[in-house]
C-alpha cells in the first residue's frame, strides 16, 4: 500500500513536470534570449564606430564559432551533418543579411530606437507561422502580443522619423527576422541547434570577409577581450532561442521577445547616457503587463501542449 502511494506521488511529480517542459520552458528560454542578446548587442553598438561593422561582425563570429567547434569535438558530432542542406544554407544567408542590416541599424541610431522597430519581427512571423507551419495561436499568446506591440508603438513616440537610415535597416532587419524565425521553427524538428547556428555563422564570417576583409584594422588586446564576451554571449543568447523554437511555437517566443526592451533601455541609460522619455517608460508598462499575463496564463493552463513536429 505504501509503495503504490510512493508511486503515485512520483507520477504526480513527473507529471506536473512534463507540463513545464514544452512550451513554458520554450517561453523562459526565450527570454533568456533575448536578455542576453541585449547586453552582447550592447557591446558590439559600442565598437562598430571605432572598428568598423564588417571587422566586428567577423571577431563578434569567430568568438561564437570557437566554443561551437570546441563543443562539437568534445561531443564527437558532425554540426554540418543535415539532410535539409539547402534549408539550412538559405536561412544562413538571410540571417546574415539580417544580421548586417540590424549592425548597420544600431550604427546610425538609438539602440532603443533600433530594438523597438525590430519588435516588429513578432507582427510578422505570426502569419507566417500560421500559413507555413499551420501553427494556432491560442488567445493568449495573442493578447500579449497585442499588448505588447501597443507597448512598443508608445515606446516608438509618435511623430519620430521612420525614414531615418538606421530606422530603416531595422525594418529591413525585423522583415528578414521573421522569415528566419520561421524557418528556424522548420528546422528544429530536424537538426540540432549546433548545427542551425553553424551554418549561420559560416555565412557570416564569409560574408564579413568579402565585403571589408581588406579594411581590417589593429585592435587593442582590451577591446577584443570585450568583443571575445560579447561573442560568447551572443553564442548562448543564440542557443537559448533556437531551443525556445524547439519547445515552444513561433508566436508563443514572439511574445517574449519584448522583454528586450528592458534591459536595453537599462544599458542605454547607462552606457550611453540616455534618459528614458516618458513614452518609452509608459511603453515598458504595457510590455511588462503583457508578459506577466502571458506567463500568468501559461501556469494557470492545465492542458500539457505537445512539441510541434
Amino acid at each position: 500500500m505504501h509503495s503504490n502511494y510512493n508511486n503515485y506521488i512520483m507520477h504526480n511529480k513527473l507529471s506536473k513536470l512534463s507540463k513545464l517542459s514544452f512550451p513554458k520552458t520554450g517561453y523562459l528560454f526565450a527570454i533568456a534570449g533575448v536578455f542576453l542578446y541585449s547586453f552582447s548587442d550592447a557591446i558590439m553598438k559600442y565598437f562598430i564606430p571605432i572598428y568598423g561593422v564588417n571587422q566586428i561582425t567577423f571577431l563578434r563570429t569567430i568568438c561564437r564559432f570557437l566554443p561551437l567547434l570546441c563543443f562539437s569535438a568534445y561531443a564527437k558530432i558532425n554540426p554540418l551533418k543535415t539532410s535539409r542542406v539547402g534549408e539550412n544554407i538559405l536561412r544562413s544567408v538571410l540571417a546574415s543579411i539580417g544580421t548586417y542590416a540590424f549592425l548597420l541599424a544600431y550604427k546610425h541610431s538609438a539602440m532603443v530606437d533600433v530594438i523597438v522597430i525590430g519588435y516588429t519581427t513578432s507582427i510578422f512571423v505570426i502569419p507566417m507561422s500560421v500559413l507555413l507551419l499551420h501553427e494556432k495561436l491560442h488567445r493568449r499568446d495573442a493578447l500579449a502580443i497585442a499588448i505588447g506591440f501597443a507597448g512598443v508603438l508608445l515606446a516608438f513616440r509618435p511623430g519620430y522619423g521612420i525614414f531615418q537610415s538606421g530606422i530603416m535597416f531595422a525594418v529591413i532587419g525585423a522583415i528578414i527576422a521573421a522569415m528566419n524565425q520561421v524557418i528556424i521553427k522548420r528546422l528544429s524538428s530536424t537538426d540540432s541547434e549546433v548545427t542551425i547556428i553553424f551554418y549561420h555563422h559560416i555565412s557570416l564570417i564569409l560574408m564579413s570577409l568579402f565585403f571589408g576583409g581588406g579594411e581590417f584594422i589593429a585592435m587593442d588586446e582590451v577591446d577584443l577581450a570585450y568583443i571575445a564576451v560579447g561573442g560568447i554571449i551572443g553564442t548562448i543568447a543564440q542557443y537559448c532561442m533556437v531551443h525556445a523554437f524547439k519547445l515552444s511555437t513561433s508566436s508563443n517566443v514572439a511574445s517574449a521577445t519584448y522583454f528586450m526592451l528592458i534591459p536595453a533601455t537599462i544599458l542605454d541609460f547607462f552606457v550611453y547616457g540616455k534618459i528614458p522619455d516618458m513614452y518609452i517608460v509608459a511603453g515598458l508598462i504595457l510590455i511588462l503587463t503583457g508578459i506577466i499575463h502571458c506567463a500568468k496564463a501559461k501556469a494557470a493552463d492545465p492542458r500539457v501542449p505537445s512539441r510541434t513536429p
